[in-house]
């Protein structure tokens, strides 16, 4: 389903109604819950932020279990939701424009004056709904290569940062690859720029498709990519390098063009920082390049 085209935070003074299930819990709602529903949601442009406010205000209406918001940018279940009995889905539409789906679950059934209720709720969202899309969107633009969707520039040198100071913070294993392809430019050249981008777009696939969803890809620009691996795939990190290079290699577009890719691996060391670390898996990579190609060299 096409939606209308971001980051967790909670509210920080306000529970989850989402699970209420007593009537008498309901007096106990902060004084912020008095004001209408439409001024609370235009406090914040956070499209979590305002998932719970709604749940809140849902959980005056009827006995709710759980509450989730189904966007292009993400999924948002409302703090404290659980599967329950009973299901409604309710389409957010604004100017004929579908902006998201809203799922409501509730041990009591959703009869039609109940129903009639949250859709009275719904319609007092769909500006503040539409405005908080516009920025994730916009978020999301900021941080994204627009050709492939993986993380850009501006994004990997904020994740390495933070990958090294955790790592660093909590004793942990992280590690950087840093990713050539080989013969891209002939592509170009010859092919034309609608194939080069054929072969970045297959590259990114074999990228996602062979790590794991909790490690981290990002493109630079041209045909440079770099992998951030923790945790257990930093103890890893060569076995999954050869692995991602051995994908690539093999794919069979890469081989119609002849392209191939050379990587450079380096693992955190104690005491290393963001800088080093990244020169070393740059140096790899320029001595994986030397070495005829299509291959990984380590730091």
């Amino acid at each position: 389903m096409e939606y209308a085209l971001l980051h967790d935070v909670a509210l920080s003074s306000a529970p989850c109604y989402a699970a209420i299930t007593k009537l008498q819990h309901w007096p106990e709602l902060p004084a912020s819950a008095e004001q209408s529903l439409i001024s609370q949601l235009q406090t914040t442009l956070d499209i979590q932020q305002q998932v719970n406010i709604v749940s809140m205000a849902v959980g005056k209406i009827l006995p709710l279990s759980l509450l989730q918001l189904n966007t292009a940018v993400g999924e948002f279940p409302a703090r404290g939701s659980q599967t329950a009995t009973f299901e409604h889905r309710s389409m957010l539409v604004l100017n004929q424009q579908c902006l998201a789906e809203l799922v409501y679950q509730s041990d009591y059934a959703f009869t039609p004056m109940l129903q009639r209720e949250l859709l009275l709720l719904e319609s007092e969202w769909l500006f503040s709904l539409r405005n908080a899309l516009v920025v994730a969107r916009l978020q999301q633009l900021a941080l994204k290569d627009t050709l492939t969707g993986l993380g850009n520039r501006r994004f990997f040198d904020d994740a390495i940062a933070k990958a090294v100071q955790l790592a660093q913070r909590n004793d942990n294993s992280c590690a950087l690859l840093l990713l050539d392809l080989d013969n891209f430019k002939q592509v170009n050249d010859v092919a034309g720029h609608a194939a080069g981008d054929e072969v970045l777009l297959v590259v990114a696939g074999c990228l996602r498709d062979t790590l794991r969803a909790t490690d981290s890809i990002f493109r630079f620009g041209g045909d440079e990519f770099a992998v951030i691996l923790s945790g257990q795939d930093a103890d890893s990190a060569q076995l999954v390098a050869r692995r991602l290079l051995k994908v690539i290699n093999q794919h069979h577009l890469c081989q119609q063009y002849n392209v191939s890719a050379s990587a450079g691996l380096a693992q955190l060391k104690p005491g290393q920082d963001v800088g080093r670390l990244f020169k070393a898996a740059d140096d790899a990579l320029y001595d994986a390049k030397n070495a005829g190609k299509s291959t990984v060299r380590f730091a």
